[in-house]
């Protein structure tokens, strides 16, 4: 079970019943408690979960990828099941010592989780966007909160790693266009499983997608080292600075799935990055 403050910090934001107005650690650090009480508007939400300041956002477009309701609506599914917390941490063990083994079973804990609410969406609506923006959403966090960190015998390690569920989501979701694809009267049809063929699935869908341990720390120091390399710069040159010198490397996954998240939402962010349109027309021909 997590028992880092910092690990429970973060799992206690992502797992709270509505979206806080205490902002990410790129912002500031708390909120007056005025602000506190009221609901985010869609900008505030988008804020809360992918690390970027509100300003930045604005600044590229002025309609917000998802509303607060369609956020809340993907995050529902997580209320209900939070108590498989200790089944996933059990089912992640490793051999790694503490605090890194909660940081991973804290990992395959949320991929599964937001595995599961892809399916349900996709199951309840006929659609995938939300559970896709989402999932870039999430990806683009673990980068832009990546100086958000855990420290073990002298490497850092970005804890937003561990709610980028994107790899997952994004397995989530094939797998229910597929099945939404089939004739009606099909049993594997998406619309005829139950809530538990749905949890089943999405541990499956999780087991095929996720990192596994060496490769999640990787990918966590890496993005905890990125990060920090870029502190000095302003926000809006962040991630382009990071990818230009290969602190997001562009030979691995993550590093790739992090430039088509922000060329889909945020394209005034990576307009300056020639990776950024070859990575999304590739994109676009895989979810044909």
């Amino acid at each position: 079970m997590c028992t880092h403050p910092r690990l429970l910090k973060w799992l206690s934001r992502f797992a709270s019943s509505h979206l806080s107005l205490v902002e990410t650690a790129s912002t500031a650090e708390a909120s007056p408690p005025s602000t506190a009480a009221k609901s985010p508007d869609d900008w505030e939400a988008v804020s809360y979960i992918c690390g970027h300041t509100l300003p930045v956002l604005r600044g590229t477009g002025p309609i917000a990828p998802l509303t607060t309701g369609e956020i809340d609506f993907f995050r529902r599914n997580h209320r209900g099941t939070e108590n498989h917390v200790n089944r996933d941490f059990l089912s992640a063990q490793t051999d790694l010592p503490s605090p890194l083994a909660e940081f991973y079973g804290l990992y395959r804990h949320r991929a599964r989780l937001d595995a599961e609410a892809a399916l349900c969406l996709a199951q309840s609506t006929g659609s995938t966007r939300v559970p896709r923006i989402m999932a870039d959403l999430l990806a683009i966090g673990a980068f832009a909160s990546g100086h958000e960190n855990l420290s073990y015998l002298g490497r850092v390690y970005a804890i937003p790693a561990a709610f980028d569920s994107s790899a997952s989501i994004d397995r989530a979701n094939r797998e229910a266009l597929h099945r939404l694809a089939l004739p009606v009267d099909d049993p594997d049809h998406l619309l005829r499983l139950s809530p538990d063929e749905i949890g089943v699935l999405a541990a499956t869908l999780e087991e095929e997608a996720a990192l596994v341990s060496d490769p999640f720390l990787e990918k966590a120091y890496g993005l905890s080292i990125a990060r920090q390399d870029v502190q000095r710069l302003p926000e809006s040159q962040h991630f382009v600075h990071a990818v230009l010198t290969r602190d997001v490397p562009m030979n691995c996954a993550w590093g790739q799935r992090l430039v088509v998240a922000y060329a889909r939402l945020f394209p005034a962010l990576v307009a300056d990055l020639p990776e950024a349109q070859p990575l999304l027309k590739q994109e676009r021909i895989h979810d044909k």
